[in-house]
């Protein structure tokens, strides 16, 4: 017992759940630098919109930055809802607002998809068209091989 706690450990890792909200299944996603993106085309100006996240020690889903590339409705183009740049024709709105979950009603039209580690996840993989998929984030427990860590570094 002792050899085997002395080459483990348990560690804390920040997850995504994604819930369909009809058919009740959820699907885990781990976000080990607790940073992820949502990611849509714009209804009116049909232009891609990035939202990044960032999970909070207690779970909460802080919208750090919105980035896009044109005006028009629905989309920040003032300081008014956080600090707003043009870097070379990207429109970037930093801002800093806390959300307990993200409901997303998933249509194909939008492409909706959300980026967590450079792996991007069209939405429809988890919920039919037009389904109500709810985004938190949780805490999950690994146990994780500590001398196979120090393999690695060798």
């Amino acid at each position: 017992m002792a050899i085997f706690f002395s080459n483990y450990r348990i560690v804390k890792e920040k997850t995504l759940i994604l819930e369909d909200e009809q058919q009740k299944t959820v699907t885990v996603i781990a976000v080990p630098d607790r940073r992820f993106a949502l990611n849509f085309i714009h209804s009116v100006q049909k232009t891609p919109v990035h939202e990044f996240f960032l999970i909070s020690n207690d779970n909460k889903l802080i919208l750090e930055k919105t980035t896009y590339h044109s005006l028009g409705v629905g989309l920040p183009f003032s300081d008014e809802n956080g600090e707003f740049l043009n870097e070379e024709g990207e429109f970037v709105l930093n801002m800093h607002r806390e959300f307990e979950s993200i409901p997303i009603r998933v249509s194909p039209i939008p492409q909706h998809s959300i980026t967590v580690g450079g792996k991007d996840y069209p939405l429809l993989d988890f919920v039919e068209p037009e389904g109500l998929l709810t985004i938190r984030a949780k805490d999950r427990l690994l146990i994780k091989n500590t001398l196979h860590k120090e393999r690695e570094n060798e």
